[in-house]
């Protein structure tokens, strides 16, 4: 059995190896982090660069000189000529409405672009009334 002399000096070279073990422990895993954090840097990089040329790509091929070749070498279109060009006109049903359905629909339009005032704004508003009513 361990005298109790030596149970406190004891009990103190274990508590300094198991720090020093908890020390090597987090330098570690703070290197292995270091380390996942570079690789995730120069991946971002990688990504940032991929999207810059993605974005190059797409504005080069979207170009309307290169559209228009495009549409005339491999589609066989060309140009719209002034006369082959028509415009459309859709009419709307005119609908008669008397006097009374005019106000009417003029109040709904006026309604809904009024503000809306619920209970809890209103609420909001007594509360912070400096007046003190």
């Amino acid at each position: 059995m361990v005298s109790s002399r030596a149970l406190i000096p004891s009990l103190f070279i274990v508590a300094i190896i198991l720090f020093a073990c908890l020390h090597v422990w987090q330098r570690v895993y703070v290197f292995g982090l270091v380390k996942e954090v570079s690789r995730l840097e120069k991946e971002s990089a990688n990504l940032d660069d991929l999207l810059k040329k993605t974005n190059a790509e797409i504005a080069d091929l979207s170009r309307l000189s290169r559209v228009e070749e495009v549409a005339s070498r491999e589609l066989g279109l060309g140009r719209t000529k002034a006369e082959n060009m028509f415009t459309l006109v859709l009419k709307k049903p005119e609908v008669k409405r008397d006097a009374l359905d005019n106000v009417v629909l003029s109040l709904r339009k006026l309604a809904d672009n009024l503000p809306v005032l619920t209970e809890s704004k209103a609420d909001t508003i007594n509360v912070f009334d400096t007046n003190g009513n």
